[in-house]
């Protein structure tokens, strides 16, 4: 093995293990996640994002998408009235400007977009022991592939831009931030709303400085946010979902121009859009 991509594997050990130190755990529990019990989670989410560059001169179609997550659901109790609640799982994600039979553009770029990847969902529920309401975060890494469909007279700019993305995957991030209604032991329904960066290229070193940043800043709000939730049970699992989703959307606006703020790299393509779902949990 390489020193590189020894020095690559702890620094990616390094980064949880800092995160729950920051949270006030040992700093050897990296992921308590998976410790007690969990149940299997399916999810189907759809909707419809705008496909962005800061850069395009011309226009990209917006595109509708389905997708499926499987993973696993975890319920902690806090108190009588609120519960820790988060997910885990890989997902797969399929959108095109003409989905489900949507109208699209003929002057501007069509798009087929695949990607997968895997990430979590978290946040505090209040329990109405026959049903609970969910304000939730959720962030994942993937990896994405988009087949353009070039309208004529596409100039040499935006050609170029979309040559970088053509017909291969490329690393990115996403997040989201919403709301679910549940009954426990069946499922929920939600709504979100979520953003997605598509990087050009990976430059692996930018990017652990960059996403540790981000991370470091989302464990140290979270672990505020935390206490907030113990302090106030009524308003905490709603400050809680929006203090990590402000964190998260801000982090985004910065990488929209560019992608591995605060050091220096390229633009790269987004997404932002509305997301509906519905989660069954056996």
């Amino acid at each position: 093995m390489s020193r590189a991509r020894r020095c690559a594997i702890l620094i990616l050990v390094a980064i949880p293990c800092t995160l729950q130190a920051v949270a006030g755990e040992e700093f050897w529990q990296i992921d308590q996640f998976w410790k007690g019990p969990r149940k299997p989670m399916v999810d189907l989410t759809f909707g419809v994002s705008s496909l962005k560059h800061r850069l395009f001169e011309g226009g990209l179609n917006n595109t509708g998408a389905a997708e499926l997550k499987l993973g696993y659901f975890r319920a902690q109790p806090m108190s009588n009235d609120v519960a820790q609640l988060s997910d885990k799982y890989i997902f797969f994600d399929y959108a095109a400007s003409d989905l489900f039979g949507r109208s699209f553009d003929a002057a501007k770029v069509k798009t087929e977009i695949s990607r997968f990847g895997s990430g979590g969902r978290e946040g505090y529920a209040y329990d109405f022991t026959s049903s609970y309401l969910f304000p939730y975060t959720q962030t994942s890494i993937q990896w994405t592939k988009v087949v353009a469909g070039r309208p004529s007279g596409l100039s040499a700019h935006d050609a170029a831009i979309v040559d970088r993305y053509d017909g291969s995957f490329r690393f990115g991030a996403l997040a989201e931030a919403g709301i679910a209604f549940g009954l426990p032991d069946i499922g929920a329904v939600r709504a979100g709303y979520e953003v997605m960066a598509i990087y050009p290229r990976h430059v692996f070193w930018p990017w652990v400085g960059s996403y540790g940043i981000a991370l470091i800043g989302m464990g140290a709000i979270s672990h505020f946010g935390k206490e907030i939730v113990e302090a106030s049970p009524t308003l905490g699992p709603i400050l809680f979902t929006l203090l990590r989703g402000g964190v998260a959307y801000g982090y985004y606006l910065l990488v929209r121009d560019k992608q591995y703020w605060p050091f220096g790299s390229e633009t790269p393509m987004t997404m932002e859009g509305f997301r509906l779902g519905v989660t069954l949990t056996f």
